[in-house]
């Protein structure tokens, strides 16, 4: 009986060494053979390929957690910009509103020139980001942070400039409001600043304010605002008001017929604060207004302003 090749069989036979006379044997398939070292070689392949997928997949997910990483980083440094670039925005907007105080101090009313002169180097953030695929991320943020340093300074600059021109010009507007400037009465000029004859003695005396003639009973206003320091009687002046203004002005109304305001009442420059009489030593309604300088009487004349003539 013929038998295939693929049924024959290979006989492996196991002799024992103390007994010679026993032989044992194995009888194993050519094709089961075949069929065992092919398969021995797929495995063999199989895990040849596997090992160098798994390296390869661990190669790309270490690479895409390095990735991770720094688009961690990237994204917690461009935070930290984004507050950097929200803080000089809150700069700007307050250094907005303190041009626009000084502005108003100044009365700055032309409008071509609405803005205050501003220069230095401008920049474009979206811009700028969009181009750090082109160049180095480092040279990128490095460059961006010595502009944002840079711009950050100046403006501490130019607000340090501004809140300084906003105090000097606060003081210069207070000083214009509390520098007397007002006619204190309608009327006309009845005896002027400087030496004159006395109209009660007759001898040459200094009269240390002028005196404007009006209707009894007209309203006498303050020439500057101020506070009220004194408000009454006082012999010579009659009823009289002393207004202090600050910087060193004091302005006194005297010959009052009737006064209107207390001591240590506030009042703005044109408030009504008495009414013209004749009290004390007077000839007839007028009020005799002084104004003071660090306590030194001077020409009232220099300081009232000729346009406010007709109040």
């Amino acid at each position: 009986m013929n038998m295939s090749k693929n049924n024959k069989k290979l006989t492996i036979l196991v002799f024992d060494e103390s007994q010679l006379r026993e032989i044992k044997s194995l009888s194993i398939k050519k094709k089961t053979i075949k069929i065992a070292i092919i398969s021995l070689i797929s495995i063999f392949f199989i895990t040849i390929v596997s090992l160098f997928l798994l390296s390869k997949l661990y190669s790309e997910r270490k690479q895409m957690l390095s990735y991770k990483s720094e688009n961690e980083l990237l994204k917690i440094r461009l935070t930290e910009y984004a507050k950097k670039v929200n803080e000089i925005e809150s700069k700007l907007v307050y250094l907005e509103n303190l041009e626009k105080q000084v502005r108003e101090l100044a009365q700055f009313n032309d409008e071509k020139n609405k803005k205050l002169a501003i220069g230095g180097k401008e920049i474009d953030i979206l811009r700028e980001y969009s181009a750090v695929a082109e160049r180095k991320e480092t040279e990128f943020f490095n460059d961006l942070n010595n502009i944002l340093l840079s711009l950050s300074s100046e403006i501490e600059k130019k607000q340090n400039s501004l809140s300084e021109l906003i105090n000097f010009l606060e003081e210069q507007r207070l000083m214009m409001l509390s520098t007397p400037s007002v006619w204190p009465v309608r009327g006309w000029i009845s005896s002027k600043f400087g030496y004159r004859l006395s109209p009660f003695t007759g001898k040459r005396v200094f009269h240390e304010g002028i005196d404007i003639a009006a209707r009894y009973g007209a309203p006498v206003r303050a020439t500057a605002k101020g506070i009220v320091i004194y408000a009454g009687y006082k012999p010579g002046y009659g009823k009289l008001v002393t207004i202090d203004h600050g910087f060193g002005y004091v302005t006194r109304y005297a010959h009052n017929s009737k006064i209107l305001v207390k001591v240590g009442q506030r009042v703005e420059k044109g408030d009504i604060i008495a009414k013209v009489g004749s009290s004390g030593h007077s000839t007839g309604p007028h009020v005799h207004y002084e104004v003071l300088v660090n306590g030194i009487p001077v020409n009232p004349i220099e300081f009232i302003n000729e346009a406010s003539n007709d109040q």
